[in-house]
């Protein structure tokens, strides 16, 4: 059976593609993994970055014997499955990508951290600010949209997937 690894969003965390995973477990090995700072997992000491996201997709397919894998990712997660793909194909079988932005510049990454303050989202959709406290507790998901936004920031100067 083919592996399969499905790849969350920034800011979410492997639980959102449970549900996906339970639909196409009779045809794959699921795998899902929370990057690191997410779903509770410990936050970095360092930058969230595409880089340190894949490695530890990397790291993970080594932990498990996994020579090859398809890759499903969704927005962050399949930037980080194309940024593998291009990085070390011989360990991408396929890679799908669901609401991936792959053009960042300054203008887009400011337009899309914007989106990213806890006061505004505690503000406007307190709900959506308890979901993000629940997702990722025991961890501070205020620090978390930080992080983010940093990244966010980061690609919009350098581009991970650029030729």
């Amino acid at each position: 059976m083919e592996h399969l690894l499905l790849l969350h969003g920034a800011i979410g965390a492997k639980d959102q593609l449970q549900p996906l995973g339970e639909l196409l477990a009779d045809k794959y090995s699921i795998h899902t993994i929370d990057f690191v700072g997410h779903g509770g997992s410990a936050i970095p000491g360092e930058p969230f970055s595409i880089p340190l996201f894949a490695t530890q997709v990397l790291n993970y397919l080594q932990e498990n014997n996994i020579a090859k894998v398809n890759v499903f990712g969704y927005s962050m997660g399949g930037y980080v499955g194309m940024y593998l793909a291009k990085n070390n194909p011989e360990k991408i079988s396929k890679c799908i990508t669901l609401a991936t932005k792959f053009y960042w510049d300054e203008i887009v990454s400011t337009k899309e951290v914007k989106k990213l303050d806890p006061a505004i989202i505690h503000q406007k959709i307190p709900a959506v600010a308890e979901q993000l406290k629940q997702r990722h507790a025991p961890r501070d998901w205020e620090m978390i949209l930080k992080k983010t936004a940093e990244f966010l920031e980061g690609l919009g100067k350098n581009n991970a997937l650029q030729l």
